[in-house]
C-alpha cells in the first residue's frame, strides 16, 4: 500500500470519527467501583482468615482448660480426703476433751479426799512411832495404831501416785490434741494452697481465651464494616450505572447516528491494535480492535446495541500483563452478545479481556448497558477492551460501525 492510499484511509477514519460526534465527557476514576469492591472483598477474606487463625489458637488454651479441669477433679478428691481427716480429728479431739474433763473431775475428788486424810493425820498427831507408842494403852493397841498409820501412808502414797499419773495423762492428751490441731491447720493450709493454685491457672487461661475472643470480636467488627462498605459501594455503582443509563446525553453523544451503534468505552478512543493488525503479537490475525488509554483500567464496558447475551466466560483470574495465552482461549474473561438484525444485517459482538463480566447467558441487554469492566485477562499485554464484530457470521472491521 503506497503512502497516498494510507493518507486517504487515515483521513477517512478521522472523518468517520468526527462524524460520530464523540464527546468524551465521562469522568475517569483513580479506582473504579468494581476495583473498590474487589479490594474490599480481599480485605474481608483476610479478616476471615485471621478470625479462623485465632480460632485455631484457642485450641491449645482449651486443651489446657480440659487438663485443668482434670486437675481440679483430682484436687477435689484430695480435698474430700482432707475433709474426712479433719472430721476424724475433730471427733478424736472431742473424745479427748471429754476424757480430760472426766479426769479433771476425778482428780478434784481425789485431791479433796487426800486433803481430808492429811488433815486427819495432822489432827490425830500420829506423825511418829513414839507418839503412837505413848498414845497406846497396851501393846496390842500400839500394833493396831502402827498398822493404821502404815495403811494410811500407803493409801496416801497411792493417792499421790494416782494424782501424778492423772496429771501426766492429761498432759499427754493435751499434747496429742495440740498435734492433731497442728495437723488440721496444715491440712487446711494445703487445701487453700491447692485452691489458690487452681484459681490462678483458671484466671491465666481465661485471660488468654478472653484476649482471643476480644481480637475475634474486633476482627468481626472490621469484617462487618468492610461488608457494609462493600454494600454501600455496590449501591453507589448501581446508582452510577442507572444514572448513566437514564441520561440520554451520556449515550447519544457516543452513538454513531449513521449506523446506530454506540462506542463501548465512554471517554476512550485510542486504538492500540487495529483490525487484522500486523504487529508482532497479532501478525495479521486480529479479528477486532483494541480500545485502550491511560486510566481505562476498570472502566465500564457498554453494549454497542440492544441484544441477548449468548456466552459468558468469567473463569480467568490472571488480571495482569502477559505475553501468552493463559485462559479463555486468549480472550480471558469475555462475553458474546447477539445484537440481532440492524439495517438488514445480523450482528454479534465479542467483548474480551474484561476484568469481570457482570451479565449472564440468556440475559437481554439494552444499548449502553454496563456488561463488564475493562481488564487485562487472557492473552493481554495491558488494560484494554478487545471488540470483535461479526456481520452475518463474518468478522468485519468494527470501525466501520462507528
Amino acid at each position: 500500500m503506497n503512502r497516498l492510499a494510507r493518507k486517504i484511509i487515515t483521513a477517512l477514519l478521522c472523518f468517520s470519527l468526527l462524524g460520530a460526534t464523540f464527546v468524551f465527557s465521562t469522568p475517569v476514576f483513580s479506582e473504579t467501583y468494581q476495583q473498590q469492591i474487589d479490594r474490599l472483598e480481599k480485605e474481608k477474606k483476610a479478616k476471615d482468615a485471621e478470625i479462623k487463625e485465632l480460632e485455631k489458637q484457642k485450641v491449645d488454651p482449651q486443651k489446657q482448660v480440659d487438663a485443668l479441669n482434670s486437675a481440679i477433679s483430682a484436687v477435689q478428691e484430695q480435698i474430700s480426703v482432707c475433709n474426712a481427716e479433719i472430721s476424724k480429728i475433730n471427733g478424736e479431739m472431742s473424745a479427748n476433751k471429754k476424757r480430760i474433763a472426766d479426769k479433771q473431775a476425778e482428780m478434784e475428788a481425789d485431791k479433796l479426799e487426800f486433803k481430808k486424810r492429811v488433815r486427819a493425820i495432822y489432827m490425830s498427831d500420829f506423825d511418829s512411832n513414839i507418839k503412837i507408842l505413848l498414845g497406846a494403852e497396851s501393846f496390842s493397841d500400839f500394833l493396831q495404831l502402827t498398822q493404821l498409820t502404815a495403811s494410811l501412808s500407803a493409801r496416801d502414797k497411792a493417792m499421790i501416785e494416782k494424782l501424778t499419773s492423772e496429771i501426766t495423762e492429761i498432759n499427754k492428751l493435751n499434747e496429742s490434741n495440740q498435734k492433731l490441731l497442728d495437723s488440721q491447720v496444715a491440712i487446711r493450709a494445703t487445701i487453700k494452697a491447692k485452691q489458690a493454685e487452681l484459681e490462678a491457672k483458671q484466671a491465666e487461661i481465661t485471660k488468654v481465651i478472653n484476649q482471643i475472643d476480644a481480637e475475634q470480636s474486633s476482627l468481626q467488627k472490621d469484617k462487618n464494616a468492610l461488608q457494609k462498605e462493600i454494600n454501600e459501594t455496590r449501591a453507589k455503582q448501581r446508582a452510577y450505572e442507572d444514572s448513566l443509563r437514564r441520561s440520554s446525553t451520556n449515550y447519544q453523544t457516543f452513538i454513531n447516528h449513521n449506523t446506530g451503534f454506540q462506542w463501548p468505552v465512554n471517554g476512550f478512543r485510542n486504538i492500540s491494535a487495529g483490525f487484522q493488525s500486523n504487529d508482532s503479537v497479532h501478525r495479521g490475525h486480529h479479528n477486532g480492535i483494541d480500545i485502550s488509554g491511560g486510566g481505562i483500567q476498570g472502566q465500564p464496558i457498554r453494549a454497542i446495541a440492544d441484544g441477548v447475551v449468548e456466552l459468558v466466560s468469567n473463569s480467568c483470574s490472571h488480571n495482569y500483563k502477559k505475553y501468552g495465552n493463559c485462559c479463555g482461549n486468549g480472550y480471558g474473561n469475555y462475553c458474546v452478545i447477539n445484537h440481532g438484525t440492524i439495517k438488514g444485517a445480523n450482528y454479534s459482538a465479542y467483548y474480551a479481556h474484561a476484568q469481570k463480566i457482570i451479565v449472564s447467558p440468556g440475559q437481554k441487554v439494552t444499548q449502553g448497558q454496563v456488561i463488564g469492566y475493562v481488564g487485562t485477562t487472557g492473552w493481554s499485554t495491558g488494560y484494554h477492551l478487545h471488540l470483535g464484530i461479526l456481520r452475518n457470521g463474518s468478522w468485519i472491521n468494527p470501525m466501520s460501525c462507528f
